[in-house]
């Protein structure tokens, strides 16, 4: 971590010691606190939210439709349904207030009559018309892959200027069957370990889509986790893998939305390690409740803490923005009082030793005088 940011860290960590509580009483509050002091490089941080969700078809599942039990054409339905404001990640994200963006980055299919409408924010950044089938053959070309990095970091590059937080989400049929062979190939793991049921496999289902994983991960050599991504990996995964190493030129924070996101989030750490100090882990990491191994193998890869348990797994970015009420109320700790300032009040409490300068600005909307590093933070902030 570069030295200003270490600076920022502990300047966030020595405020939110101060407060009047016990030391990490407030637990994953805090950790989000300081996560976006250090991003935005103050101790005032705020919250102004966006959604990005990242929509391409996998050859996989147009080759084998046992891969899932809706058809292919669904996630053309669905980046339709998303641009309307109408399914139900929109109706999610309309309610907490994140401006959604709906990027097509691999569709099957003509989409290019959909426009922005009611504050959503179409994005045609087609690469392909969807990836090819990984059992047979690489999912794309390196120029393929690298103009999906490119859709991913464009899109940061732009949301960033009005958003301090960026939720990353996706929508692809077939697309949890890449994520598992990624995720296998990335940490070693047995197909049968990383394998979920996606969208409501059955028993034979399942069975199938860890022999379809084992396969093409038998077929391809993916020592290199760029080489994984362009083998195995989906249009929309790169793009949020793009997205996420984008985030470390910002000052906005990534919320991670779960499974496909989570993957994406562990490659794009593998191919640049800085990105990760800017992550936030909004839910559990597991494909499906029932089958939590390959969600516990990401976690311990990724050190994540994810803050919601709550069965989340549509994707979409749907579990991400409802994290996004938590993140401002971490945003607000600062402005807590201290435990002196919070003993002040009370009315047998001993006069203060000196008076703080009413002149010096302090930056906070709290009762008495600011520490050293605080002040420290707030003279580099107005530098």
């Amino acid at each position: 971590m570069a030295e200003p940011e270490e600076r920022w860290r502990a300047d966030a960590e020595a405020r939110l010691a101060f407060l009047a509580k016990p030391p990490g009483a407030l637990g994953t509050l805090e950790e989000w606190c300081v996560t976006l002091c250090v991003a935005q490089k103050t101790l005032r941080p705020t919250v102004s939210a966006a959604a990005l969700v990242f929509v391409a078809d996998h050859g996989c599942k147009k080759a084998d439709s046992a891969l899932s039990p809706y058809p292919a054409s669904a996630t053309q339905a669905i980046f339709r349904s998303l641009a309307a404001g109408v399914s139900c990640a929109a109706v999610l994200a309309r309610s907490v207030g994140a401006t959604l963006h709906v990027v097509d980055v691999g569709v099957d299919g003509d989409v290019s009559d959909v426009r922005d409408r009611d504050g959503i924010e179409v994005h045609h950044c087609k690469v392909l018309p969807g990836t090819s089938d990984i059992r047979r053959e690489p999912a794309m070309s390196e120029e393929a892959l690298d103009a999906a990095l490119r859709v991913g970091q464009q899109q940061v590059q732009v949301v960033s200027c009005g958003a301090t937080v960026i939720c990353i989400g996706e929508v692809g049929i077939g697309n949890t069957t890449s994520a598992a062979c990624l995720l296998a190939a990335l940490t070693g793991s047995d197909a049968e370990t990383v394998c979920g049921r996606g969208t409501g496999l059955d028993d034979a289902g399942l069975a199938h889509k860890i022999e379809v994983v084992r396969a093409a991960l038998a077929h391809h050599n993916l020592p290199l986790t760029r080489n994984a991504l362009r083998c195995v990996g989906g249009l929309e995964i790169a793009a949020m893998v793009g997205a996420y190493i984008a985030m470390s030129s910002t000052r906005a924070v990534a919320v991670v939305d779960g499974f496909i996101s989570g993957v994406a989030a562990l490659c794009a750490i593998q191919m640049q390690p800085s990105c990760r100090s800017r992550m936030i882990f909004a839910t559990s990491l597991a494909e499906e409740p029932s089958r939590p191994g390959g969600g516990a193998i990401l976690a311990e890869a990724l050190g994540a803490k994810p803050a919601l348990d709550m069965g989340l797994r549509l994707g979409e970015c749907s579990a991400a923005v409802l994290a996004l009420p938590l993140l401002s109320a971490a945003a607000a700790l600062p402005t807590a009082a201290t435990l002196d300032e919070a003993m002040a009040l009370s009315p047998n409490a001993p006069a203060p030793a000196a008076a703080a300068d009413d002149d010096d600005d302090d930056g906070f909307e709290c009762l008495g005088s600011v520490t050293a590093e605080e002040r420290a933070a707030e003279a580099r902030l107005a530098a």
